[in-house]
């Protein structure tokens, strides 16, 4: 005997298909650099040529005198505003919750000045950085809603924090040449240079307005060497995957 269902039995049936993951996602990132250093005599000629200070006058130029021992500046613990940036993204979804990145961008403010001599380098403002990312859950990639990630990441950046420091001048000793006009107190902007490579790891938690649309918050520990440094980076992206 033939039997014929209606076609709405049939459709009620059958498994509910799986939404599609997106593979691949573009992201727009504006990130915020906040240095953590301390230091004392910060401005000292010792400093300035086999540390990672460079200080500068209010009138642009860097700073030559001879401080009081322990008046050379001084750097306290705590969080400092330094670089910003504006980055532009790539990740490709690997596996089901493993994704690789690209990141290129440019530096928008916080860049110091160029220290003196014939070869010191000028400021590097292009930042670029591979990063991998473990995001939680089933499938997180093909719904919306919340969702939370780590990743490590590495590459070319150079990082500046500018601190605002009191040297007082030693007297004593006599003024350099090229600048005799230092007064016996004065404030200077100590910038500490961090850079140009860089580790990090960082946790995320992402809003999915819609699978291919959403917002991102993101913070950074940075590790920048062979000039050190220690720097945490919030940061906030929007992305399109598709």
């Amino acid at each position: 005997m033939l039997v014929v269902f209606p076609k709405e039995t049939l459709a009620a049936d059958a498994p509910p298909k799986k939404a599609p993951s997106l593979n691949n996602g573009l992201s727009l990132s504006l990130v915020q650099d906040l240095g953590i250093h301390a230091g004392t005599d910060v401005c000292s000629p010792e400093s300035q040529l086999h540390g990672d200070y460079a200080c500068f006058r209010d009138a642009g130029t860097q700073y030559h005198g001879t401080p009081l021992v322990g008046r050379g500046g001084e750097v306290r613990p705590g969080l400092q505003i330094a670089t910003t940036r504006m980055l532009l993204g790539f990740d490709r979804v690997v596996f089901e919750n493993l994704s690789l990145g690209l990141r290129l961008g440019w530096v928008l403010r916080g860049g110091g000045p160029r220290p003196s001599g014939a070869e010191a380098p000028e400021f590097l403002p292009f930042h670029g950085e591979i990063r991998a990312g473990y995001t939680f859950g089933a499938r997180p990639f093909a719904r919306p809603g919340l969702r939370g990630s780590v990743f490590v990441t590495a590459g070319i950046a150079q990082f500046d924090t500018e601190y605002r420091v009191v040297v007082e001048e030693d007297t004593t000793k006599p003024p350099p040449a090229s600048q005799l006009d230092n007064p016996p107190s004065q404030t200077l902007s100590a910038y500490r240079k961090s850079g140009t490579g860089f580790v990090g790891l960082g946790v995320a938690a992402t809003y999915a307005i819609s699978p291919s649309l959403g917002v991102s918050a993101a913070l950074r520990f940075t590790k920048p060497f062979p000039s050190t440094g220690t720097l945490l980076s919030p940061e906030l992206s929007f992305f399109y995957a598709f």
